[in-house]
């Protein structure tokens, strides 16, 4: 049995290769830049270089794998729009048809709870339906999850959608981000300190994922998957600064102080009067200005998932990683 990683040597392909490369499979990884990838060879990974937009190298790349684990994406804190349609969208497209041209292979797809829209959720299910929020890059998991809906109902289509909250832990930059401004004095609370974050350690998905690779009857099924917790992005940010020693922010913005700050910048970047990003985006306005619980209970149910890892354990082995990059 063959697994394919696509993305290999970003932040959640390099856990789940890691993983599989421990428990002794075979594992081909399909990688864009070849000097990231340079230690994979020597340990017995079948590295393919090429890009997911490319047809032709993913017809060639799934040849002979039984599950692909999909977790290439447009890179960079900011991609263009450009980068996320052409590697999230057409990329998927490409993968998408090549799997189904080779007949067997079980595609995992990593999506996310931001299909479900910029809102509050309360012990959301699966069933709640998508709500586009003008976030490009979640708009087009929302067309990508659809995408597979559509290829399993005409073809027959063997999938799984694993829908992460903030995935965090080694080789994360989210926390990295928030602890450098709450050292620097600059963090802020948006709407409340109560706002729940549905966070899940990278080493409990990348548990999850490979049973949703393996248990047969998670063909067509979409799974949600946090810690199962109700942790608050106060604790959060109090524990970042008790283990960096620095003092607990205490400003809190109303929510619409930032989101008019958000529409400003995208409506003067659509007139070409601003290039670059803004303050914020609808990313981070969603990740601190809402409060997101989700049900893990069919994850739980149908796939024997059960967290391990929560946040107090989880983030203080990263701090001195953490401390060297702010």
């Amino acid at each position: 049995m063959t697994y394919l990683v696509t993305g290999a040597t970003g932040f959640l392909g390099a856990h789940i290769l890691n993983s599989l490369l421990g428990e002794g499979e075979s594992v081909r990884a399909l990688v864009r830049n070849p000097q990231k990838a340079t230690d994979l060879g020597g340990q017995g990974v079948d590295v393919r270089v090429g890009d997911v937009r490319d047809a032709a190298v993913v017809r060639d790349v799934v040849r002979g794998v039984s599950v692909v684990f999909h977790c290439a994406a447009a890179g960079g804190p900011h991609p263009s729009k450009q980068d996320i349609h052409s590697t999230n969208w057409i990329g998927l497209q490409n993968l998408a048809e090549a799997i189904r041209q080779s007949g067997h292979a079980r595609l995992v797809f990593i999506s996310g709870l931001s299909v479900l829209g910029m809102r509050n959720l309360v012990l959301a299910s699966e069933d709640l339906p998508w709500r586009r929020s003008g976030d490009y890059e979640a708009d087009i998991k929302i067309q990508a999850e659809q995408l597979l809906r559509d290829f399993h109902e005409k073809h027959d289509f063997d999938f799984v959608i694993l829908r992460p909250g903030i995935v965090y832990g080694p080789g994360d930059e989210n926390l990295s981000q928030v602890l450098r401004a709450v050292r620097e004095g600059k963090f802020a609370y948006i709407g409340s300190r109560a706002n729940v974050v549905p966070l899940v350690h990278v080493s409990d998905f990348v548990q999850v994922a490979l049973l949703a690779a393996r248990r047969p009857n998670a063909k067509g099924r979409t799974y949600h998957i946090t810690d199962g917790t109700e942790t608050t992005i106060g604790e959060i940010v109090d524990y970042l600064a008790e283990l960096s020693g620095s003092a607990k922010p205490q400003l809190v913005l109303p929510y619409f102080v930032p989101y008019i700050g958000c529409i400003l910048f995208e409506t003067l970047n659509g007139m070409g009067l601003h290039s670059g990003p803004g303050p914020i985006d609808r990313a981070a306005l969603r990740f601190l200005g809402t409060s997101r619980t989700v049900s893990i209970g069919k994850a739980r149910d149908e796939l024997d998932f059960s967290p391990r890892v929560f946040y107090r354990e989880g983030i203080a082995p990263m701090l001195k990683p953490m401390e060297r990059v702010s």
